[in-house]
């Protein structure tokens, strides 16, 4: 299903924006400062505030979103969130550093801890159009990402504990972590197809 531009009103809003609208077909999202998902691990903090536009699917999927970043302050971030319940969910984004390099990644946490795999990109590639990919098989989740028009690049596979019955929130996200203020991200497209699960006999 895509949800931009017709089928909006259908997501489900974890942490209400600063601002949303939908202008010429574009989701237009702006976030409040000192947001972000990240629990326990070697920070000393945690936040479970960013701001995600979901829906709640069952079984196997691929999620997909495009979107371009106006960026202004340190660690704004933008992508794909997963879900199970709060100990449990995966980001995957584009994280801005002003004097650069930016960084391209995901957050997998497990039982309450985050842990991050990430690689430097040029902060440059925050101006052009980004897609990122999050497919379910079972109990693994496979991790992509690339400027739009171009191959696939596998950022990740993890394996969280996921009953196959289990409903997922499964939605586009953005965050803010430091506290001057907002940014504005415009996402053109994003959709979430069912799969049919695979090796179904396989033990959850």
């Amino acid at each position: 299903m895509q949800y931009i531009p017709k089928h909006v009103n259908h997501l489900q809003i974890m942490t209400e924006p600063e601002k949303q609208t939908v202008e010429e077909g574009v989701l237009k999202l702006h976030t409040q400062p000192d947001t972000d998902f990240w629990l326990k691990t070697h920070y000393g903090f945690e936040r479970y505030n960013g701001h995600v536009l979901y829906d709640e699917i069952e079984g196997d999927f691929e999620a997909i979103t495009e979107l371009a970043m106006n960026p202004k302050y340190m660690f704004d971030q933008s992508g794909l969130f997963v879900e199970i319940d709060r100990d449990n969910w995966l980001k995957t984004s584009v994280e801005y550093i002003p004097n650069g390099p930016s960084h391209l990644g995901a957050v997998v946490t497990r039982d309450g801890y985050s842990d991050w795999s990430t690689r430097n990109v040029d902060t440059d590639l925050l101006k052009r159009r980004l897609q990122f990919k999050v497919t379910r098989e079972g109990n693994d989740f496979f991790i992509h990402a690339r400027e739009a028009g171009r191959e696939w690049e596998q950022l990740r596979i993890a394996h969280l504990r996921c009953p196959e019955e289990a409903v997922l929130k499964i939605g586009l996200y953005s965050a803010s972590p430091g506290t001057e203020g907002g940014f504005e991200t415009s996402f053109y497209s994003f959709e979430i197809n069912k799969h049919e699960r695979k090796n179904s006999g396989e033990a959850q």
